[in-house]
């Protein structure tokens, strides 16, 4: 895995390497500054270069024009002809040849160098010997006219060096397109009459076609308003500068210039073509390098990132083999202080290095190379520590900021909620208050660009911290929600939520886990209830069908006994006691197993319209025999209208039989059994109540529950199964069931919604 590393470092230092090659050919080009547009035109003639040097040529064209005219006679260069004329006193002149202001200037030092510029001497300064003269004429300038009256006065040396100049410039454009042969044709004619003509050419006597074949061209002529020309810029001031030499005053004139674009001399154009096809293939070749020299680098970096901290052969990672490692804080510093100390040893000794061996003007971009390579290593360096501390899981753990954080809450985490707001909000409010002094102070102190940027970097410190706090307080607050929405869901009856932890802290966090604690107290409890309900019913399940099978048997032989017609009295009272207490086994084997249906729900209902009021007749009726067994007088209040109610009608008269047994069972003897129903709004309401014949020393609600009876003492022979399987029935049909003890005064009451 090392090596793996080393080789992907090693390649991107290359790729890295060949960005700089490639930034290094883009900036050192001379189309540097004019983008990537320059490369897709076809040719050298299709630039703006090609054309600015056309431009200076003709510029330098018409200048040649009007120096031939002065320095010539009869086509040759003529050193015997009138240039300066000066006055040396009131009404004396004195006129110098150009021979003579070539010898002083040769006098004074002064020479053509192999550009044709002036060299040697001192220009402009005077020897002392030579007095200052007033220039009457110029043959070069023959409409100068002084701005000022000291303007007019030079002395001859000053001449000297000006008319050299000049003709320095004749020589120039002479030797390049008269004397050599250039690439550059042209030919300027002006015609009075046929022989009265003035030509200028170094093509002469050639038609427009064959200067339109040689390439590019322009061509002007006197009477036609507009340019034939197939530049893909025309100089604007052609025309113009073509009727300022005019000689004569007419329109009878033209121009031809063109360039032979194939190139068949080496001058300045052949030069100018061979460097812009050298500059482009560099130019692309600097892209291509780039290009592939940042897809390289991206893809070795992506690769460092995967790498970096990835677990060795040994199976032990890079950040695991250094547990003891500086805080992430500590780290940056350290590489601040090595790139700090990097770029300080380069400004001492690599920069003084690359001036040896780089021109002064490509100095500024070696130097910007050596800082942006060292600030770029020093940035991956740190950057890949930090992934390699964060994959190690130890980044924010051993960060000074984390351990920062954590001291701090050491002093909030076991306050009150009110003392953290009151702390908080003191920390808020002090840092606002120094943030707005710090603003007054900056704003009404200083007026500098420098402190102006200090008081936007308070101002955007001021408002990160308020959005901070805003976030804080609007984080608390989403966290009471969360809170809230669990105590709600838990006091309905879903004891099955959690609160998902993970987005809390702090305070908060220690409640809502507490809360998840509640949950899950209650939601083990309720399922240990309902296991306990359903292993109660399965057992009174189990054991009613166990002894239902024997009883059977009992019942039977008891039966088979008495028909062998036994004739001792005493073994007669002994079956008589055995039927009567089997009878009752399976009467509470049979409360039993009903009991424990209709309380788990588990009963097939036929609901169905039932007459509540006829139901409670019919009642009656067949309890009035078995009351007056215990001269229990049954008195009744029933409505005239029918009350329809809805629901299964077997089980209702279940219902109704164990209230009627029950009041059968402890009702005092010799006294009142009231049954009524009523109807309440959109309920019918059944109610049966009397008086105890035994203290009724047990809550109503007590009473519901299975073998609980009202006799104590068991003198009767109920099972205590009657009011609680009532109940059960009565919930189950979707009716009310109530019990009411005052006393002895023993009350029920059974409520079901009216039939719509």
């Amino acid at each position: 895995m090392k090596k793996r590393k080393d080789k992907t470092v090693l390649a991107h230092l290359l790729f890295s390497l060949l960005v700089v090659i490639g930034v290094t050919i883009m900036y050192n080009n001379t189309h540097y500054g004019e983008g990537i547009s320059w490369i897709t035109q076809e040719s050298y003639e299709d630039t703006p270069q090609f054309t600015s040097q056309l431009k200076s040529d003709i510029d330098d064209l018409f200048n040649y024009v009007k120096y031939k005219e002065v320095f010539e006679t009869n086509g040759k260069l003529d050193y015997s002809k009138f240039i300066i004329r000066v006055s040396d006193g009131p009404g004396t002149t004195k006129d110098f040849t150009l021979d003579e202001m070539i010898r002083h200037a040769k006098s004074k030092g002064y020479y053509l160098n192999e550009q044709f510029k002036v060299s040697g001497g001192h220009p402009g300064k005077d020897t002392g010997e030579d007095l200052n003269y007033q220039v009457l004429y110029r043959a070069y300038e023959p409409d100068f006219k002084a701005s000022e009256p000291g303007d007019s006065f030079q002395s001859i040396d000053q001449l000297s060096y000006e008319v050299l100049s000049h003709l320095g410039n004749y020589y120039r454009f002479y030797f390049r397109f008269i004397q050599n042969a250039g690439n550059l044709k042209f030919e300027i004619r002006y015609q009075n009459t046929e022989k009265d003509y003035k030509l200028y050419t170094n093509f002469s006597g050639k038609t427009i076609e064959q200067y339109k074949a040689l390439g590019k061209y322009l061509y002007v002529t006197g009477e036609a308003l507009y340019v034939d020309s197939n530049l893909s810029s025309v100089p604007k001031n052609v025309a113009s500068e073509l009727e300022k030499v005019n000689p004569y005053n007419n329109g009878n004139y033209h121009m031809s210039v063109a360039v032979n674009t194939s190139y068949p001399y080496d001058d300045v154009y052949y030069q100018a073509s061979q460097s812009f096809d050298q500059m482009r293939i560099l130019f692309i070749i600097g892209m291509i390098c780039l290009a592939l020299g940042l897809l390289g680098c991206i893809a070795t970096l992506y690769a460092m990132v995967l790498l970096t901290g990835h677990p060795s052969e040994s199976g032990s990672s890079h950040a695991a083999q250094k547990p003891d490692r500086l805080p992430a804080e500590l780290s940056l510093v350290l590489y601040l202080a090595a790139t700090g100390l990097a770029l300080l040893f380069s400004q001492l000794v690599v920069y003084k290095i690359i001036h040896l061996f780089l021109p002064f003007e490509k100095w500024y971009y070696g130097e910007l190379v050596i800082k942006i390579l060292i600030l770029y290593a020093a940035g991956i360096s740190a950057s890949l520590h930090l992934l390699a501390l964060y994959k190690s899981g130890i980044l924010w753990k051993n960060s000074l900021f984390h351990k920062g954080i954590t001291t701090f809450e050491l002093y909030l985490k076991h306050h009150r909620f009110t003392t953290r707001i009151i702390i908080n909000y003191s920390l808020f409010l002090i840092f606002n208050v120094v943030m707005i002094l710090a603003f007054a102070f900056l704003l009404l102190s200083y007026s500098s660009f420098e402190s102006r940027i200090l008081m936007g970097a308070v101002a955007v410190l001021f408002a990160i911290l308020d959005l901070w706090v805003f976030h804080q307080m609007y984080r608390n607050a989403w966290q009471t929600d969360q809170i809230n929405q669990a105590l709600i869901n838990i006091s309905n009856g879903n004891t099955t939520y959690k609160i998902d932890t993970k987005k809390f802290y702090g305070k908060e966090r220690e409640l809502a886990e507490n809360i998840n604690h509640i949950s899950t107290g209650l939601e083990t409890a309720l399922q240990e209830k309902v296991r306990s309900e359903r292993l109660k019913a399965d057992l009174i399940t189990n054991v009613s069908h166990d002894i239902k099978t024997p009883l059977t048997s009992i019942i039977n032989y008891v039966d088979l006994i008495k028909r062998e017609n036994i004739q001792d009295v005493r073994i007669q009272e002994y079956l008589q006691v055995l039927e009567q207490k089997s009878q009752r086994l399976k009467t509470l084997t049979e409360d039993l197993v009903e009991a424990s249906k209709a309380s788990s729900g588990n009963l097939k209902l036929d609901m169905a319209s039932i007459d509540f009021v006829e139901l409670i007749h019919q009642t009656n009726g067949e309890f009035e025999e078995k009351f007056s067994m215990r001269h229990l007088e049954l008195v009744s209040v029933l409505p005239d209208e029918s009350l329809l109610i809805e629901a299964d009608g077997r089980y209702l008269w279940r219902v109704l039989e164990n209230l009627y047994n029950n009041a059968f069972k402890y009702a005092m003897a010799h006294s009142r059994v009231y049954v009524d129903v009523v109807r309440e709004n959109q309920n019918v309401l059944f109610t049966i109540k009397n008086i105890s014949e035994n203290p009724l020393n047990i809550r109503a609600d007590e009473l519901t529950e299975r073998f609980v009876r009202g006799d104590v003492a068991r003198t009767t022979e109920g099972s205590g199964l009657g009011i609680s399987i009532a109940k059960s029935l009565t919930e189950l049909q979707g009716g009310q069931f109530s019990l009411f003890i005052d006393g002895d005064l023993f009350k029920a009451t059974v409520s079901f919604s009216l039939k719509k």
